[in-house]
């Protein structure tokens, strides 16, 4: 779909809360909306970004990347990665815990690791709103990070990911 319009608004969920909904709309009159509990950042491109980033994780929500995590059960471990890089930056695989299973992404072009290491604490801040204390295990890595071949370079946790919470505006 090729996007020629983005919307931002306020809006209601059915229980009430306040949200912010984010509209993409196409050519031929297709729309895919985004309602989103809360924006760290408070503006457009702030919530224009993490509905962005909601859509990717979602676009392949219980999806196995290759045959193996197919077979798996989504009781990962292993992981076959593979990916290129370019005069344009590198690619990174950003991979999420999502309750006790694991998914990976399409690479994702970003201009540096440290831009694609942001992203990784950005969207682990996004993650922390949908676990349940209690209910879910709060241990372990919420978002990893890998290089082009595979290689491991950041697995952010929830501690990280809170204390970073804590400390955006």
């Amino acid at each position: 779909m090729q996007i020629i319009r983005t919307e931002v608004t306020q809006a209601t969920a059915p229980t009430g809360q306040p949200i912010l909904r984010v509209i993409f709309c196409g050519e031929g009159g297709d729309c895919v909306t985004v309602d989103m509990a809360r924006v760290y950042g408070g503006n457009n491109e702030a919530a224009i970004s993490r509905a962005k980033a909601a859509l990717v994780q979602t676009a392949t929500l219980d999806l196995a990347v290759n045959d193996y995590d197919a077979r798996s059960n989504w009781q990962f471990d292993e992981v076959a990665v593979t990916a290129t890089k370019d005069e344009n930056g590198g690619l990174y695989i950003f991979e999420y815990r999502d309750g006790g299973r694991g998914r990976q992404v399409p690479p994702s072009r970003m201009p540096s690791l440290e831009a694609a290491r942001e992203e990784a604490v950005r969207c682990a801040i996004d993650l922390l709103v949908d676990l349940q204390p209690g209910t879910d295990d709060l241990s372990g890595w919420l978002v990893r990070l890998r290089d082009e071949n595979g290689e491991l370079l950041y697995a952010i946790d929830v501690q990280e990911a809170e204390a970073a919470r804590l400390t955006r505006p």
